[in-house]
């Protein structure tokens, strides 16, 4: 069905009784009752966004400023949830939504 690899992997079997999520069941009705088995610590922190430049000293004829600079966006996090979970996601399950991604960008600006 459409759940992530990691979940078919961690669950219970005989085989592996210690595992995070509780056995399969072919019916979902299992889940509906009441019960604090997915409670988790949603705290976390994550560095969202990060641009660090420098302005190069240049006085030539032709060139006024020279910036170098590098730019991220979601450069780290820490959390104890589990790697399925997303505290940003609405409904707390990335089971549909974009996984959380990194980027980098590394630029140069110039001024004539």
């Amino acid at each position: 069905a459409n759940m992530p690899w990691s979940i078919h992997m961690d669950r219970w079997t005989p085989d592996n009784p210690n595992a995070f999520f509780p056995r399969m069941y072919q019916t979902s009705d299992h889940n509906y009752r009441p019960s604090d088995r997915w409670v988790q610590n949603g705290s976390y922190i994550r560095l969202k966004n990060l641009q660090v430049g420098y302005n190069v000293p240049f006085n030539k004829k032709y060139v006024q400023n020279v910036r170098v600079y590098f730019s991220g966006q979601d450069l780290w996090e820490s959390t104890k949830v589990m790697s399925v979970f997303d505290p940003e996601v609405p409904n707390g399950v990335n089971s549909q939504a974009y996984p959380f991604y990194r980027a980098y960008a590394f630029g140069l600006n110039v001024t004539f």
